[in-house]
């Protein structure tokens, strides 16, 4: 963390101040967050990385929480500030409905603050419900759809509890760059026949797609060749990625992306024997 001459003071605190550690806002994904936040009345103090300004980095120390949203990449600086400035932290995903009630609860329950939970309780009744409605579409197209996920950190599980949420059945997910809690996650939503791949390669993916009947990959950007050789769909999920899927939201976009994704007609183009064949 900053040296004491790095630090700033804000110009007023909140019982509710929090920082945001290991949150990149990939396409804009903080701001489908940002506004939950602010209709609970918790503020975010500083978003490091994403979206980070200086002199809000300089006040993260007068944060009450730490709420850390990729653990593997920044949880020694949740520890630092801890062991430093006695600001506890948790750990928490923006992906998948479940995951984001569970943030938002959890948030509340580090406060202790009956009205907060209350507010909180009241949010997430009349998100969900309008999320329901929005989704319903999607569940039924998307119900039973087998996915293979390839990504790293704090994805390999959120990801995978996003794809549930739809009702897509994840049959392998990868778990690198995934912490110890990570990988318990992974194997507890995945259940005893999922598969976790520790390190993967093209023809390791492939042959996985091959083995579960996969209907779609989700990965990289670079997989999306790997994706092309097993004939399936795919979705880019890291980085490089142009849709927010974070929030409430961004479940929707994520829906959308994957509907679409499946049932685009080149797929069955693609799998009929070429004519000279």
């Amino acid at each position: 963390m900053c040296c004491s001459k790095c630090l700033a003071e804000p110009e007023t605190t909140t019982p509710f101040d929090i920082n945001l550690i290991g949150e990149y806002n990939i396409a804009g994904e903080m701001w489908n967050v940002l506004p939950l936040f602010q209709k609970l009345g918790i503020r975010v103090l500083a978003k490091i990385t994403g979206d980070a300004r200086y002199h809000e980095v300089a006040q993260a120390h007068r944060a009450k929480l730490n709420v850390m949203i990729c653990s593997k990449a920044l949880l020694n600086m949740g520890r630092k500030m801890e062991e430093k400035y006695g600001i506890p932290y948790i750990e928490e995903s923006f992906y998948g409905v479940e995951d984001v009630n569970r943030c938002l609860r959890n948030i509340a329950l580090q406060f202790g603050d009956i009205n907060l939970q209350w507010r909180t309780e009241k949010l997430i009744a009349e998100e969900t419900a309008k999320l329901d409605i929005a989704l319903a579409p999607y569940r039924d197209r998307l119900k039973g759809k087998r996915v293979v996920i390839y990504t790293g950190g704090v994805k390999s599980w959120s990801i995978v509890s996003a794809a549930k949420d739809l009702g897509m059945e994840v049959v392998a997910t990868s778990t690198k760059k995934s912490t110890e809690e990570d990988k318990a996650r992974i194997k507890q939503l995945l259940g005893k026949d999922g598969i976790t791949l520790e390190k993967g390669n093209p023809q390791e993916i492939l042959r996985i797609i091959s083995e579960t009947n996969a209907d779609m990959l989700i990965a990289g950007g670079r997989n999306q060749y790997t994706a092309l050789k097993a004939r399936i769909p795919f979705l880019d999920i890291n980085q490089e990625r142009h849709h927010r899927y974070a929030g409430y939201i961004g479940m929707i976009e994520m829906a959308k992306e994957l509907d679409e994704a499946l049932h685009s007609p080149v797929w069955e183009q693609i799998r009929q024997a070429a004519p000279w064949e």
